[in-house]
């Protein structure tokens, strides 16, 4: 979600209150002074002596002055050192000692915001201003919680202060047009800033231009690309490399989709001002995007060199890598994104998916194996682990695979997919069936399940639950390709419901158009249904699609012979014995061609369920 002006200024306000150090107290006899030329950063002062209860004695001031400047000294030290818990210990040991120190109180109040304790902030920096009202660092402190807390009135009135204590300080009139910026007081925030860029004595005025021309994006009225890109080039002037001009300068660019001049600007940053993350990510995000894998990766390059431990650049490195197929480099770059970050599933799957590529199936099934159960990526490195064992011919770890992954996560309706797909290659069509009648129980509004139940529904012969399966496939999804294949030809291979089969199949060849076996399917329609010309057109052309396919060879061969022609039938006929590899189908093809050359004649063609549509071979 991109800042407002408010949020950008604000970021800059804990440092800026925090910026000064405390310096020794000027002592001068008894009497404790501070020096009225650093009221900024003046040491704890104004010492009040607390009275000995039981005795009335009192306590050596020089202790006491003592005392606060070493606990004022080791808070400072933890602050400095960002232990902020430790700060406030030893400030608040220092008011026990200087109740009233405004100083102690502001610095106080500073570390209450690192730790997030908003209220106690403000009421330390309340008091900081109450016991000196001059105090300009907690004035700004206290402006900042007000904005914080969208007390603008509050705030305003808090840097309004601020200038009459130091009319020429740097940020309290950037902290007004901030406020006003987010009030959306637009014409009040652009008069402060343009006030501020056009004063001779602003030490900053590129930090003013700047903020004009995000308000006037901000804005948003007619012609305010125009007038912010003025501004940002004026910031640039005032101020040559000013990064974030630069950034704001190429984001309106890429806003009016010139990304040559985006890149141009932020190459001659890189040439005139040296590296700069931000910049070379802006400038990796557009390479990257237009597909400049090199070069994008030359910027992350930069961003490496600069910050080693910014795991989201090795990320994007490791996917240019991968998208170049360097796979091993990819592998070292993942490797060492784990190295930082061990439980990154997602780093961990494309670990996996890397080996995969390159084949090492042990490799990534080990880095599949150690996503846990509970991650996104648990499902896909399943289905990922299962998949590879079958390649490996390890089916029996296949199984086991898919059935850990359903045991795990059984919300999963791919996992019952792919289980049903391994069960088909072990022939346990009993097996798959009930799985599967379970699953879509389950899943009743999950086709694809349904489609696979009707396909092994089909292996054992129940051509009346195959249909109704396949028809429960597309009462989910009309277009469904698949289903409408299987079905038209199973009622080809029925003899029946012939015209709703060839309505089916020119359907799925319009979704699907020049698929081999769809056009089989629909050559076998018209076969049946007596259009032996049209039937021969569609055959060849699935044939031409397919030309290994054992049964659209037979089928062109039923149909060559159908229209007396023998010896294409013959060859075809050949060719489909050739391919098949169930022997007891090519004996029954090699038949035919004995049956042609016996001058015989063929009485009917394989009855129903004998052969399978091509396509589910």
């Amino acid at each position: 979600m991109p800042r407002t002006i408010l949020q950008i200024v604000l970021m800059t306000a804990t440092v800026m209150v925090g910026a000064g150090c405390a310096t020794s107290p000027l002592i001068s006899g008894d009497v404790f002074r501070e020096s009225s030329s650093d009221v900024a950063n003046r040491a704890p002062g104004a010492l009040s002596v607390p009275q000995e209860a039981a005795t009335g004695e009192r306590i050596d001031p020089l202790q006491m002055r003592v005392q606060a400047d070493y606990h004022f000294a080791l808070g400072e030290s933890y602050s400095l050192e960002g232990n902020g818990a430790r700060a406030i210990e030893e400030y608040k040991l220092t008011l026990v000692y200087d109740p009233r120190s405004a100083v102690v109180r502001q610095r106080l109040a500073r570390e209450y915001v690192t730790q997030g304790l908003i209220s106690e902030a403000m009421e330390q920096a309340k008091l900081a201003v109450e016991y000196d009202p001059k105090l300009v660092e907690a004035h700004m402190l206290l402006g900042g919680l007000y904005s914080a807390l969208k007390m603008y009135g509050e705030a305003m009135e808090a840097y309004r202060r601020v200038l009459g204590l130091s009319p020429d300080h740097p940020d309290a009139p950037l902290f007004i047009g901030a406020i006003y910026a987010e009030q959306k007081r637009y014409p009040d925030a652009l008069a402060q800033f343009e006030a501020l860029a056009r004063n001779k004595g602003n030490r900053s005025p590129h930090v003013a231009w700047y903020y004009v021309g995000r308000i006037q994006l901000e804005e948003g009225r007619e012609g305010a690309s125009e007038r912010a890109e003025k501004a940002f080039l004026n910031a640039l002037d005032a101020k040559p490399g000013f990064v974030d001009a630069t950034l704001a300068l190429g984001q309106v660019y890429e806003s009016r989709n010139n990304r040559a001049r985006a890149k141009q600007l932020y190459r001659n940053h890189q040439e005139k001002s040296g590296p700069d993350a931000g910049v070379a990510d802006a400038l990796g995000r557009l390479h990257l995007e237009d597909e400049e894998l090199d070069k994008a990766f030359e910027q992350y390059e930069v961003i490496e060199a600069r910050d080693g431990e910014d795991l989201n650049v090795k990320v994007k490195m490791a996917f240019i890598l991968i998208e170049k197929k360097k796979f091993n480099e990819a592998i070292l770059k993942l490797e060492e994104i784990l190295a930082r970050a061990p439980h990154s599933d997602k780093i961990r799957f494309y670990l996996g998916a890397v080996y995969e590529e390159i084949k090492d199936y042990k490799g990534a099934i080990a880095q599949f194996a150690r996503i846990p159960v509970g991650s996104s990526y648990y499902a896909e490195g399943v289905i990922h682990s299962a998949y590879l064992h079958k390649l490996g011919g390890d089916h029996e770890s296949a199984v086991r695979a898919i059935e850990a992954g359903i045991r795990n996560q059984p919300e999963h309706p791919q996992f019952y997919a792919l289980y049903a797909s391994f069960l088909d290659d072990l022939k346990e069509y009993e097996k798959g069936v009930r799985m599967l009648e379970g699953a879509v129980l389950k899943f009743p509004e999950h086709a694809q399940l349904h489609f696979f139940l009707g396909s092994m529904q089909d292996r054992l012969g129940a051509a009346d639950k195959t249909v109704r399966s396949m028809r429960k496939v597309l009462e989910i999804d009309a277009n469904h390709v698949q289903a409408l294949n299987f079905l038209a030809y199973t009622y080809a291979e029925q003899n029946k419901e012939l015209d709703e089969a060839e309505a089916m199949v020119r359907r799925a060849l319009e979704l699907q158009p020049n698929d081999g076996y769809i056009l089989d399917t629909l050559g076998w329609v018209l076969f049946k249904k007596g259009d032996t010309a049209e039937a021969v057109k569609a055959l060849e052309a699935a044939y031409k699609a397919q030309p290994g396919e054992s049964v659209i060879a037979e089928h062109l061969g039923d149909a060559y012979y159908k229209l007396q022609l023998p010896e294409k039938a013959k060859r075809m006929y050949q060719r489909a014995a050739e391919t098949e590899t169930n022997d007891a189908n090519a004996r029954k093809i090699r038949n035919k061609i004995v049956s042609i050359d016996q001058q015989q004649q063929t009485v009917g063609l394989p009855g129903p369920n004998a052969r399978r549509p091509a396509s589910e071979k």
